[in-house]
């Protein structure tokens, strides 16, 4: 048996690792069954993920299968993770999990903290303690920021370094669960595996392109300047450090990553990185532009006696993103998934640098709107 239990089915990562189960499922003959953790909302759960589904914005593969042939594969189950019991757990079929769900807000609010603390780790141990025996292996989507602010090249193992500072809450809640989930998986004869995708965008490789649920982390830059852009007068000094980059991978990438990782029990860690992080003067540049903020300056500190609409940016989206885009940056010996890039045949940058501004655009043209 290799059944399988996915939690945050309903997330941007968790909904493209059910669409790639499915591809998997009819083009590679998977024979295994996958249950999801769902709760109802204004809807079933069931309901929720047939939305999903048949949503427009979901991969065109889709429209190959009916849904009654798509849940002879897939079984949902309708609760909350919070609170989930084992006794109800204990009645589906599946020996490993996939624990996708989680808070990915990177502000450095109380609220914010208290949130990822509670939605990352707490979350986590109380799904852990809720399994029943016959789970084998447990898989964590971590984050590739993880292993926090490093002044080296980071591998695949976090043990080799000292993980003691942190952009924000939420890296710290994510190196904690990573760092329970091992201990507690070895103590109870469960084969852990953490696995840690760096920033994620939308599709790259499964039609439609582009598309993403919910736009997230550096969009958040894009969806700063897509509402005040307008309100910039006079010259917007920015603050970037112009040898460092963004990592980052599409989100159908990712999705194949996982479900290959979890199929080789030899991979116990694995950092799904862009081999080749996009530089930030090669993107702020083409992205104020394309705002039509055309008087700005790219700066190497902090500027001062800030106007009017410089003020705003540093005081939101600017302090959010001060440690991602105005420091060195996190880099990573990406051998591993290098490897895996290979096999799949793509390019080593994953598309992501010729397809930047066309990611941007499109979520422009969708007005930042979320999908499902």
């Amino acid at each position: 048996m290799n059944n399988c239990l996915l939690t945050g089915g309903t997330g941007i990562l968790g909904s493209h690792i059910l669409f790639e189960w499915i591809y998997k499922s009819f083009h590679e003959n998977y024979s295994d069954h996958l249950y999801l953790i769902v709760r109802s909302k204004e809807k079933s759960a069931q309901e929720r993920v047939v939305d999903i589904l048949k949503h427009e914005s979901s991969p065109a593969f889709l429209k190959e299968f009916s849904i009654q042939e798509i849940f002879q594969n897939i079984t949902v189950i309708d609760s909350d993770l919070n609170d989930i019991k084992k006794e109800v757990l204990e009645s589906y079929c599946f020996d490993y999990v996939i624990h996708c769900a989680g808070s990915t807000s990177l502000s450095h609010t109380n609220h914010t903290k208290e949130k990822v603390y509670r939605e990352n780790l707490l979350v986590t141990k109380h799904l852990l303690a809720e399994l029943p025996k016959s789970v084998k292996h447990f898989a964590y989507i971590s984050t590739a920021y993880s292993f926090g602010i490093q002044d080296v090249k980071v591998n695949d193992s976090i043990s080799h370094y000292n993980v003691t500072q942190f952009r924000n809450a939420y890296e710290e809640s994510k190196y904690q669960s990573e760092t329970f989930v091992r201990h507690y998986c070895e103590s109870k004869q469960i084969s852990p595996q953490i696995l840690r995708p760096s920033i994620i965008c939308g599709r790259l490789i499964h039609k439609p392109f582009y598309e993403t649920p919910k736009y997230d982390v550096f969009y958040s830059w894009a969806m700063f300047l897509f509402k005040n852009a307008s309100k910039s007068r006079g010259n917007f000094r920015i603050w970037i450090d112009k040898k460092s980059g963004l990592n980052i991978v599409p989100v159908d990438f990712v999705a194949k990553a996982i479900l290959h990782a979890t199929r080789d029990a030899s991979i116990k860690e694995l950092n799904i990185v862009n081999p080749k992080p996009i530089l930030h003067k090669m993107y702020v540049e083409k992205v104020l532009q394309y705002f039509n903020i055309n008087s700005y300056e790219l700066m190497q500190s902090m500027p001062i006696n800030l106007n009017v609409f410089e003020s705003l940016y540093y005081k939101s989206i600017g302090a959010v993103f001060e440690k991602y885009i105005s420091i060195p940056d996190l880099k990573f010996n990406s051998e591993a998934i290098l490897n895996f890039i290979e096999e799949l045949k793509l390019d080593k940058t994953l598309g992501v640098h010729e397809n930047f501004m066309n990611l941007i655009n499109f979520s422009v043209e969708k007005e930042f709107r979320r999908s499902y």
